[in-house]
């Protein structure tokens, strides 16, 4: 198996896992990507917010220059309340990395879907730590998924489980705590950065409609190089409510006269598409260091199986992303349903005893990370 160093020195890069991704899709975008040379201006710019933040950490030592690093990408997936695996697992591998950073600080990109676009909206676009994140988390998986009698009645006669009003408020009461307005947008304005604030950005994945046959939607935070104007102007809540909107759970919702389903149908694992987005920021030559991709167990019934880990399998096997591709997802005894918050305790356990039996991976992907960035 390639290490991480030799698949840097030998310069795998976005170009060649792109060939790959795009091998069956669209030729006219592939040779679009095979014609870009170098990281754009705006890029640049916007990496030397990481050299701003390197140097107000004087502990860090600066073994390689933030603006040739190889990428760090995220990948989060799908599972309702399962989330708060991923959760409890990212924790423990960025103490383990970088103690005290937050997420934004550390990856380049960040993408995910349903409950995994959620917390990608947290930690990402509301810059959020993982600790303040899993408050969070338990607080609004209780208020969306507790119901009363008149509740389950009234959602009954309207063909869904939940109410998309309740996600919603519960949505905006975070992003109103730390953005300081529940309207505020997608779109992330790199020029209202300070210079401490980590360059991170973040997408989630929706379903046009419910037809899995279409291509996802991604709603970003920023401007994509082949797509103008691709950075989404809809507010925070309408994104979250369209990646997590699954079917018979929560109603569809409207942005932009396109209606959305849960991304988690046909995409509940991001980490292609993650893969993909890199490639469509950064260009061709530039190199990835690691994929990070966080499970949430064991897989719904209304999802299908290439949803996770189907894709999972697909990346392993792929010779040229296997070096950098690190997948954590604990292997669950019972299936505990999307909506069962009142087991979010026994899921963090389970989190915690699945971290207690793959203590040594954990500690060789996080030593391989600090080996290679710090």
């Amino acid at each position: 198996m390639s290490t991480l160093h030799e698949v840097i020195s030998a310069g795998i890069g976005v170009q060649r896992v792109g060939a790959w991704l795009f091998s069956d899709g669209d030729e006219r975008r592939k040779h679009h990507m095979a014609q870009v040379r170098a990281i754009d201006a705006r890029t640049q710019r916007d990496e030397t917010y990481w050299i701003q933040w390197h140097r107000k950490r004087p502990g860090v030592s600066r073994h390689v220059d933030p603006l040739r690093r190889p990428l760090r990408l995220l990948s989060l997936d799908g599972g309702g309340v399962r989330g708060i695996v991923s959760l409890i697992v990212l924790e423990q591998i960025m103490n383990e990395v970088a103690p005290g950073v937050k997420p934004c600080e550390w990856f380049d990109l960040i993408g995910g879907t349903s409950t995994g676009g959620l917390i990608a909206i947290m930690l990402g676009r509301l810059r959020m730590s993982i600790r303040d994140c899993i408050e969070a988390y338990r607080e609004l998986s209780k208020e969306v998924f507790d119901v009363g009698a008149l509740d389950l009645g009234f959602n009954f006669w309207n063909g869904h489980r939940f109410s998309g009003d309740k996600l919603r408020k519960a949505i905006e009461k975070v992003v109103d705590e730390y953005r300081g307005t529940s309207s505020t947008k997608m779109w992330d304005n790199p020029n209202r950065r300070t210079e401490e604030e980590r360059v991170c950005r973040t997408f989630v994945v929706a379903i046009p409609g419910c037809d899995v046959s279409r291509p996802p939607k991604l709603f970003r935070t920023y401007n994509c190089r082949f797509q103008r104007h691709s950075a989404d102007q809809c507010q925070i809540w309408e994104a979250a409510r369209a990646t997590s909107c699954a079917p018979s759970f929560f109603p569809e919702i409207q942005v932009d006269g396109v209606y959305y389903s849960d991304g988690g149908l046909g995409y509940n694992n991001p980490a292609k598409v993650v893969l993909q987005e890199a490639q469509s920021l950064w260009g061709p030559n530039q190199r990835i260091g690691c994929l990070l991709s966080l499970g949430t167990g064991s897989v719904s019934s209304y999802m299908t199986p290439l949803s996770c880990e189907g894709v999972h399998e697909e990346l392993t096997s792929n010779q040229l992303v296997k070096p950098f591709y690190y997948r954590f997802n604990p292997t669950m005894e019972e299936n505990i349903g999307l909506e069962e918050w009142k087991k979010l305790e026994e899921l963090e356990k389970m989190a915690a005893d699945y971290l207690d039996s793959t203590s040594q991976k954990v500690a060789g992907f996080a030593a391989t990370m600090v080996q290679w960035y710090y």
